[in-house]
């Protein structure tokens, strides 16, 4: 939501030295503006306590959208990040306030009113709370905000007496594909979670960020943002199994060595036709693959991912059609088994690529964490190949999910174009595609000089300077939360 100073630009991504978090000042610094002072959270918060949680955007450094098809991903967390600041109300409101950090700016409001969240005596539908969501266009973002309190209701039985003052105040980004959506919704959870005292792994709030966004948001999202931004820690790339989801190890980022990213402007959203389209494509593939399974004799797969490149290539490439009508699909195979999508019988889906997708991008990902862990080991060749698997994977992107543009295929040209010889190992386009953010791995003197000069000479291209999105901040479980007092010195930590 804003650029932060450039004084904060180009620490390696994943540096181990603890930095204070900007979000965190700059809520202290907010906290303790005078009465009277619009931009001041006087008016918005009483004396008493409030208690506050803090997220990082992240970094989709292999894996993006293999997720939902049960692939491994690599993730990392960003330097940026985004903030829940709550107090409890005397009524039965949310009243949810937007602020930009980093400059002058008059807040935002709306209120939603928890009996939306209750239906007689139990507990709304999701389609009830996603209508009250989107009824304004101009507060949409409150869906996340609200959509994740109801599902924490929801999922967990809670019937909640009052409401809640919530600050959502965030340095990302939204739609550029680092996780805005999902580092909002564990603060959210992570903050309510922890005033009310419930014991909540980072798995399980993990799980109900994903179903939120789901369900409450309309965006067909797998779960690895939500698992990325909940379990991450700093100064290290996260190993995470999305079957459904659960976290596998860490691995570490090669000594001298970082990631970044370039967001290229373009805006994304996951919650558009082109990454639903893929994600539908994918099902149908699945679906199919398992008809052809049966026949023979042989039990289902639950994700494609479990398949190898070379089972797939031998058993089912073939049999798959390049693309379908939605109508023709449904006639002869009723469903594609996905929840969250739905098949229009009028549209046409490619099935081949994005069923192919995530089958060879697991198998990426795993030589990927490999190279790194080689390359930490001492082989510098195996840095190499860590930058040709994420060029692979952005091929893939472009060629299998037409998920790519042409100012990202251009920001991955000009990391290609200074290559190895300038200590730039790869790049690729991240999380759902279609715009969003580039990561580049490099060395950490490379990633210093080059992505600057990558940075002014992409501008020259579209007129606009993009931000380059670095460092490392606590996940959610690692960062848990923090309360403030008000006392004879104003605010306080506790």
């Amino acid at each position: 939501m804003t650029r932060l100073p450039s004084s904060h630009l180009l620490a390696a991504l994943m540096s181990t030295t603890a930095a204070p978090l900007y979000e965190i000042t700059e809520f202290e610094r907010l906290l303790q503006k005078p009465n009277g002072d619009p931009t001041g959270l006087a008016g918005f918060f009483t004396a008493g306590e409030v208690i506050v949680a803090r997220v990082p955007a992240r970094l989709d450094v292999m894996g993006g959208i293999a997720d939902y098809s049960g692939a491994n991903v690599c993730e990392g967390v960003l330097g940026r990040g985004t903030l829940i600041a709550l107090q409890p109300r005397t009524d039965r409101t949310l009243r949810i306030r937007t602020v930009q950090s980093g400059k002058p700016s008059l807040p935002v409001e709306t209120r939603i009113p928890l009996d939306y969240f209750y239906q007689g005596d139990g507990i709304a539908p999701y389609s009830q709370v996603r209508e009250v969501c989107h009824s304004n266009p101009l507060v949409n973002w409150a869906a996340y905000v609200g959509g994740s309190i109801f599902t924490l209701i929801k999922e967990e039985g809670i019937r909640m007496p009052y409401g809640f003052n919530l600050l959502l105040m965030s340095a990302v980004p939204m739609n550029v594909g680092i996780g805005s959506s999902a580092a909002t919704e564990l603060a959210v959870l992570s903050c309510v979670s922890a005033h009310l005292g419930l014991s909540l792994g980072g798995d399980r709030l993990a799980q109900l960020g994903q179903m939120a966004e789901n369900h409450v948001v309309g965006a067909p999202c797998g779960i690895m943002d939500q698992i990325a931004v909940a379990l991450g820690r700093q100064g290290r790339l996260t190993h995470i199994l999305c079957r459904p989801g659960a976290v596998v190890g860490e691995v570490a980022i090669p000594p001298g060595t970082a990631f970044v990213g370039i967001n290229s402007l373009v805006r994304h959203s996951v919650a558009g036709n082109p990454y639903a389209d893929t994600r539908i494509g994918a099902f149908m593939g699945k679906r199919i693959i398992n008809d052809l399974r049966a026949k023979s004799g042989r039990a289902p797969i639950g994700y494609l991912a479990e398949l190898t490149p070379d089972e797939f290539t031998a058993d089912y490439k073939t049999h798959l059609p390049e693309s379908i009508t939605g109508a023709d699909f449904l006639a002869q195979y009723k469903t594609h088994d996905d929840p969250v999508t739905k098949i229009q019988p009028g549209a046409t889906y490619r099935v081949s690529g994005p069923t192919a997708h995530p089958i060879f991008e697991n198998d990426r990902v795993l030589k990927f964490m490999d190279r790194l862990r080689a390359a930490s080991a001492g082989d510098k060749n195996a840095l190499i190949e860590a930058g040709e698997l994420m060029y692979g994977c952005h091929a893939s992107y472009c060629d299998n999910c037409d998920l790519s543009v042409p100012e990202v295929d251009y920001l991955v040209e000009l990391v290609r174009k200074r290559g190895v010889k300038a200590g730039l190992f790869g790049a690729k386009i991240t999380g759902g595609g279609t715009g969003g953010t580039v990561a580049i791995f490099g060395t950490t003197e490379a990633i210093k000089e080059h992505v600057p000069e990558i940075a002014r000479e992409y501008s020259q291209r579209i007129g606009r300077m993009p931000d380059i999105f670095e460092g490392t901040s606590p996940g959610a479980v690692e960062f848990g939360s923090r309360l403030y007092r008000f006392g004879a010195k104003g605010w306080q930590p506790a």
